[in-house]
Parts: C-alpha cells; sequence; structure tokens
C-alpha cells in the first residue's frame, strides 16, 4: 500500500504530514499527487470526504518560490466557508515552508485583505466575487499565477460564477497549471476545462471508495413522534468525538437545535436562515472543536471539510443517494474509521434498501457499542490479570517489525503515555515489553506493539473506556 512518503514530497512537507499523522494517502490523494508535481494538468471527480484538498494543495506548496512575494498560486472557491477551510488546511501543511497564505472572501473588510496583500502572499484562496472585485482595484494581480486550482467547480456553476471564473483564469499566465475538482462533471464545466487546461488528466473516485472502505454504516428504526428523544439516547451511547446531524430543513434544523440544547448537550446549528457572520461563526468554533454537535443541512453544510468528525448522523433520510454519499463522506477521514447512523420511521424503511443498491453496500441495523463488542469476534481465552513469569515474557518478545495501533484520543481527551500504557498492559494484559513506543498526539494517539501482541490489543480495548472516554483502537495502516 502508498505512504505519503512514497509520493515525492518535499522533506518540510512531509514532515507536517507526519505530525498531523498522515500516513496513507486517499485514492484521490494517491493518484492526483503525482500528476500535479509532475507538472500535468488535472481533473479530479471526487466529492467532499475525498481528501482532495491535500491532492491539490501538497504539490501547490511544493511549487512555491519563498523568496518571491509574488503570487504563485491561486484556489477559488463557490463559498466563503469552503475559502476558510481550504485556508486552514494549506497552513496547517505548510508549517515548516517560509510562505504566507491569504484568504480572501466577501463579507469581511476589504482593506485589510488589500493590506495582506500588500504584505505579500505566496498563495490566495479566494472566493469568485471578492477576487474579481480585488482585482478591479488593482489590489490582486495574477500574472505571476503559474498554479490555480478550481475547487468544487460544479458549485461555482450553480452559483453563476463561471463567467467569472473564466474572466479570472484569462488573467493568469498562458503556461500555468490547472487543477479542476468537482463532485460532477456536467457539460460547462467540461467546456471550461477544453478552454482553459492543457491536456489533462481525468481521475475519478467512486462512490464505493467513499463509503464502503472507511465508513461504518447503521440505521435505527424509530417512532416519528420519538425521533428526537432517541437521537439524544443514541448520542449518549456513541459518544461521538464530534458529530455532524443532518436535518432535511432549514426549521427543523432550528428545532432540533433547541431541543438538544434543552437535553444540555452542546450543539450549534449551521442552515441558511443565519446571517453569515453568524454562519462563520459556527463553521469556525465547530473547526476548533469548541462545539461537539453540528446540526446542518444539505446546503449549509456543502463545501465542509473538517477531518475529525467521527459520526454522520442522518435525523431526516437524505432524498438521494447521491445526498447519502455527500453527507457521510465527512467522516472516516485521515485514515480513520468513521461511522454514519440513519434514523428512519417505519414507513421510511425501504428507504435504507435503495441506498445499498444505489452505493453497493451494507447498512446494518444499529448496536450500541456495548452490544458491538459483545458482537465482535472474541479474542483467544486467556485468564486476564494472570501474572507473566520469565517464560511468557520471553514468549512474547518482538519476532519483527512492530505494528503501529491508531487510538482515537490524544491530549484533548486528558489522555497521556502512561494512561495508555496502563490500558494495553492492565486492560490488553500486554507484557511490558511488547510495548515498543506510545505517541500521544493531541486529536489522536499512536502505539507500537510486537506484532504477535497487535490483535490482542484491538479485541481487548476497541470500545472499552479510558478516563471516561471510549477509546477505539485499529491497526494504522488497515
Amino acid at each position: 500500500m502508498t505512504a505519503f512518503k512514497d509520493l515525492g514530497l518535499a522533506p518540510e512537507v512531509q514532515q507536517a504530514l507526519d505530525e498531523l499523522g498522515y500516513e496513507e494517502p486517499t485514492p484521490i490523494q494517491e493518484q492526483a499527487i503525482p500528476e500535479l508535481l509532475n507538472g500535468h494538468d488535472v481533473i479530479g471527480q471526487a466529492q467532499t470526504g475525498t481528501g482532495k484538498t491535500a491532492a491539490f494543495g501538497l504539490p501547490l506548496l511544493q511549487h512555491l518560490d519563498p523568496s518571491s512575494d509574488e503570487v504563485q498560486a491561486v484556489v477559488l472557491t463557490p463559498t466563503r466557508e469552503l475559502c476558510i477551510q481550504v485556508t486552514q488546511a494549506l497552513r496547517a501543511y505548510a508549517e515548516h515552508l517560509d510562505v504566507e497564505i491569504v484568504a480572501v472572501f466577501g463579507g469581511a473588510p476589504i482593506r485589510s485583505q488589500q493590506a495582506q496583500l500588500r504584505a505579500g502572499a505566496q498563495v490566495v484562496v479566494a472566493t469568485v466575487g471578492r477576487m474579481m472585485d480585488l482585482m478591479s482595484r488593482r489590489s490582486l494581480v495574477l500574472t505571476a499565477a503559474r498554479y490555480v486550482v478550481l475547487d468544487e467547480a460544479d458549485e461555482m456553476l450553480d452559483l453563476g460564477f463561471i463567467e467569472d471564473v473564466e474572466k479570472i483564469l484569462r488573467m493568469c499566465p498562458s503556461g500555468r497549471q490547472t487543477a479542476l475538482f468537482s463532485a460532477t462533471i456536467p457539460p460547462p464545466i467540461s467546456r471550461l476545462a477544453e478552454g482553459y487546461m492543457y491536456d489533462p488528466t481525468t481521475l475519478r473516485i467512486s462512490l464505493k471508495t467513499l463509503t464502503v472502505d472507511a465508513i461504518a454504516q447503521a440505521f435505527l428504526e424509530v417512532p416519528a413522534k420519538e425521533k428526537a428523544s432517541r437521537l439524544v439516547e443514541l448520542l449518549r451511547a456513541e459518544e461521538p468525538e464530534q458529530a455532524i446531524i443532518f436535518c432535511r430543513t432549514k426549521i427543523g434544523a432550528a428545532r432540533l437545535e433547541k431541543t438538544l440544547k434543552s437535553k444540555n448537550l452542546d450543539v450549534k446549528a449551521l442552515h441558511g436562515d443565519l446571517s453569515q457572520g453568524s454562519r462563520d461563526g459556527v463553521m469556525i468554533a465547530f473547526k476548533d472543536h469548541r462545539v461537539r454537535l453540528l446540526v446542518a443541512t444539505d446546503i449549509a453544510a456543502r463545501g465542509l471539510d473538517i477531518e475529525h468528525v467521527t459520526h454522520v448522523i442522518n435525523y431526516d433520510v437524505p432524498a438521494s443517494s447521491d445526498a447519502y454519499v455527500h453527507r457521510i463522506g465527512r467522516t472516516g477521514r485521515v485514515g480513520r474509521t468513521g461511522r454514519a447512523i440513519t434514523l428512519v420511521t417505519p414507513s421510511q424503511r425501504n428507504e435504507i434498501g435503495r441506498i445499498e443498491r444505489d452505493v453497493k453496500t451494507s447498512i446494518d441495523e444499529w448496536e450500541s457499542p456495548e452490544e458491538r463488542l459483545e458482537h465482535a469476534p472474541k479474542p483467544r481465552r486467556r485468564e486476564r490479570g494472570r501474572p507473566h513469569g520469565n517464560g511468557a515474557a520471553k514468549a512474547d518478545a518482538p519476532a519483527g517489525k512492530a505494528v503501529k495501533l491508531f487510538v482515537n484520543r490524544g491530549e484533548r481527551s486528558g489522555i497521556d503515555e502512561e494512561d495508555l500504557r496502563w490500558a494495553l498492559r492492565e486492560g490488553a494484559v500486554l507484557p511490558e515489553e511488547a510495548i515498543h513506543d506510545v505517541r500521544v498526539l493531541h486529536r489522536f494517539s499512536f502505539v507500537e506493539v510486537a506484532p504477535d501482541q497487535a490483535e490482542r490489543a484491538v479485541e481487548f480495548l476497541d470500545g472499552t473506556k479510558l478516563k471516561g472516554k471510549e477509546i477505539r483502537l485499529e491497526i494504522a495502516n488497515s
């Protein structure tokens, strides 16, 4: 299996990925990064949740010349929410590069953005309207922009921005490299690519890759009048690190937010009736992990790309199978598993079968974490807490390269290295010498154990609690 370190990224970029815990690229990253590093234009047909920001962002950073203050790369986005998120991701990837990344978008003071541009920026991430405004004021010059990305091009089309996108592309050098990412490729997007891209490589990521490989899916049948109360029970049972709860309407999202708040749950809503400033505040608070639960409509959540979402819950059944894929693609990121749970009333039960057929996936009936653990494959029988003599410890000595395990908790959950070592020793009854390395990061951790102890650690500890928090363990490269 390909690793990020095999893709030819610069050491400074690779260092940032190591610190973020990125090990294996997603399919779109594995395919797009080498093409873009080699200077080719790329059309990536990929939905939210496939990791496309890193797919175009890592090669973008590698093409920059830090010694020049000119704008060398441009990322166009349809919405300010996506503009902010892309900027935050690029800044994380550029942690060890001496480059300036500036976001420009409507609804914020244009003078402060002009000042940032005057101070020098190698990368500009922009909404289409604000970029046009800054260009008309001669505050933004694109004559040196040799790397251009169009992110979520189909939404730019839906919002009526394509003519402005063409004007922006005409202001960039003819010898530029262009990457276009879009969930769908309707005829106007195809024509745009034909007119403004040079012999592009087209990459497509299938629905199956999004749903089956990284996301455990389930449904819960509930009476219509009990949906809200059963949702509260579900949230308390699952204990998500962060969850997005999807509603069909703005009114429904606002009403559900009020209901969940009345149950003392940490929740905010994201929907079209909020002011733009309020929407920005909610989105940034959720991304910064200051809010655990986000109630959202499909339109408001378009482009929402947050890596540490552990659960997506469909409070209302999505209108189509495509919408289902878009929704659940917001979990299962960075090589981790995620959970997607859909609430259905008895009259909607057939909708689950339709989604399973369309997406070619399996959606099982929901079980609580305790039931899932009970029904998981049982480990080999061994008396727990049994003391290990010298012979047992010697037999457990590593017989090869250590196996790395991913743990979904880190410093933010109040867990430190000794806590994890204790869990491995006392919970999974591993000998001390079988525990090779423990690395605790902010949101998650990695532990390395002897190869013959890895499955045992997962079987005994996955789904149990440490310091009152449910922990999930999995082999990191699985």
